[in-house]
């Protein structure tokens, strides 16, 4: 995800560059001791729906007449209601941050729980093969581990498939088994191909999906290597039914702006991993794993470590290293970033509220690098001083190439000025910029932290109202005013078209870059240019005043 991102703030310094060379409450849960286990129904089992289509030969079976019933477990880290309507996990409150992570988008083509689904071929996977609304045998046989069992038929022939939950009581991991047992007196092939296992649809916290950084990702290990899919594909978006990646899959998952669900195989990898690529639906992922045969009476258990948490690196790596590139965070700005955000949370210590410790940062890094500014500045009005000269050196030896070069390097020696001045000084400041972009971003320290005024929410758009299907943001457009303020007041006018084209073209670049960018980073951006226009206005009224005195 934020590699996609980070194309924005890239685009943004390479015009900016270009600048310088040219010139929720949660839903009440029902109550269960924890201690309780759920009584076995005695009732007949009958089979439910077949879905799975001729190839699997795979009918769910179920029990006639039962009720869900709900388990509570605690962890230290985790709130956690499960359910035995499709041995699911119904709720799942991150206490530190009382985050609800279970989504009901209430939408009929998502399943909100964390169902941890298996599903016997890619139609079950699409649509759904009756194991999701059927109630399973439920029992706590630990003070966090929970037992789910239910029945399927394959090939005319039961087998027992079992979903064991073991909470960690200080982790953010779960360890999770599939079972599944031969009840029959024959040997059986369980499917045709391998079975699909899937963590959920959904991962919260509730956000706006529709906005490019809230987007689900589809994330796994192919052949070693980190990968990241989205619905569709990029600009020229096409939906379709699934997409798929093939090749020794160590593990897959999901990740929301702020967390992720990894399911990790122990002790086997998947062969293939898909996702629901259809437009308005959740993000299920799976990763396709073998079974095999099952003799009478024999059963065959494939175990999981799912990570549910922070894109945090410390995090992923106390429950697997190979997990955490999943951080998503580059390992050449993490550094930096952390500083970034380690100040600003200190500063938020003292000031409470995220707003205007914001300010306070960026008035603190605005000092910082007020030197690298000055110099910039210098070096650029330098350059365009001597603007006429090297226009009549390029004029006199168009047709001399060597000696145009040579003459040009001269003027630049005897007046003591870089070519690269300008741009030296901002490529310094890139790495601190792309850090500060990755840790606003990213940091859900800014979810629901508001400001003052009509900014409630600095981890998305600060949007007052629709227009015309569109939404309306005042601060993209306070920062593309104060953009062009700065640079009408720190360019010295050479009089050129070109010059004039990007004074006016630049500022709405902005505005696109920027107008569907977290609150947070767009009133970052708008101090920086007004602390600019007010240290430009000094440093013009300086210049007056010499002047005047000369």
């Amino acid at each position: 995800m934020e590699k996609r991102t980070l194309i924005a703030i890239v685009l943004t310094a390479l015009i900016w560059l270009g600048w310088f060379v040219i010139f929720k409450p949660e839903q009440e849960q029902k109550k269960q001791p924890e201690a309780q286990a759920t009584k076995e129904t005695q009732s007949k089992e009958k089979p439910i729906v077949d879905k799975a289509g001729p190839e699997a030969a795979v009918k769910i079976a179920g029990v006639a007449g039962a009720k869900e019933t709900e388990l509570k477990i605690l962890t230290d880290i985790y709130d956690i209601t499960l359910s035995s309507k499709g041995g699911s996990i119904k709720s799942m409150v991150y206490r530190e941050r009382k985050i609800q992570l279970v989504v009901n988008k209430k939408d009929s083509k998502t399943r909100p729980e964390f169902d941890f689904p298996v599903s016997f071929n890619e139609d079950d996977f699409m649509k759904g093969n009756g194991l999701e609304d059927a109630v399973w045998t439920m029992a706590q046989t630990g003070p966090l581990t929970v037992k789910f069992s239910t029945r399927v038929n394959v090939d005319a022939v039961p087998v027992e498939l079992s979903k064991i939950y073991e909470f960690n009581k200080k982790g953010h991991d779960i360890r999770l088994s599939y079972v599944f047992r031969n009840l029959g007196n024959r040997e059986i092939q369980l499917g045709r191909k391998p079975v699909i296992i899937s963590p959920a649809d959904m991962l919260g916290p509730e956000l706006d999906y529709t906005n490019t950084y809230n987007r689900l990702t589809s994330i796994f290990s192919l052949d070693g290597s980190y990968k990241q899919s989205e619905k569709g594909e990029g600009f020229f978006s096409k939906y379709g039914p699934i997409k798929r990646e093939t090749g020794k899959i160590d593990w897959s998952g999901i990740m929301s702006r702020y967390f992720l669900i990894i399911m990790i195989p122990q002790g086997f990898t998947g062969s293939e991993v898909i996702h629901d690529n259809r437009e308005g639906t959740g993000l299920r992922t799976g990763m396709k794993v073998e079974i095999g045969s099952l003799k009478p009476n024999q059963e065959v258990k494939k175990p999981f470590r799912v990570y549910i948490g922070e894109k945090n690196k410390d995090m992923l790596a106390a429950v697997d290293k190979s997990i955490v590139d999943a951080s998503d965070v580059s390992k050449w700005i993490e550094p930096i970033r952390f500083v970034l955000m380690w100040c600003l949370l200190h500063i938020n210590r003292v000031i409470g509220n995220l707003g205007w410790s914001l300010v306070i940062f960026s008035l603190i890094t605005k000092i910082i690098f007020m030197p690298l500014t000055i110099k910039s500045n210098e070096s650029m009005k330098k350059m365009q001083q001597l603007t006429p000269k090297l226009n009549a050196i390029k004029e006199k030896y168009k047709d001399k190439p060597e000696v145009l070069q040579r003459e040009m390097m001269k003027v630049y020696k005897e007046n003591k000025v870089n070519p690269m001045g300008g741009c030296f000084p901002m490529l310094l400041q890139m790495p601190f910029f792309f850090a500060l972009y990755s840790a606003l971003i990213n940091s859900i320290d800014l979810w629901n932290a508001p400001f003052i005024f009509w900014m409630k929410d600095l981890s998305m758009p600060d949007t007052v109202a629709r227009m015309f299907g569109y939404n309306l943001n005042i601060l993209p457009l306070l920062m593309t005013a104060t953009t062009f303020l700065q640079q009408k007041l720190s360019t010295v006018d050479t009089g050129t078209q070109q010059q004039k084209m990007m004074l006016y073209t630049m500022p709405l670049v902005f505005i696109f870059i920027f107008w569907n960018m977290p609150s947070g980073l767009v009133l970052y951006w708008a101090l920086q240019n007004v602390f600019q226009i007010m240290h430009q206005l000094y440093i013009n009224k300086r210049a007056k005043q010499k002047e005047a005195t000369s």
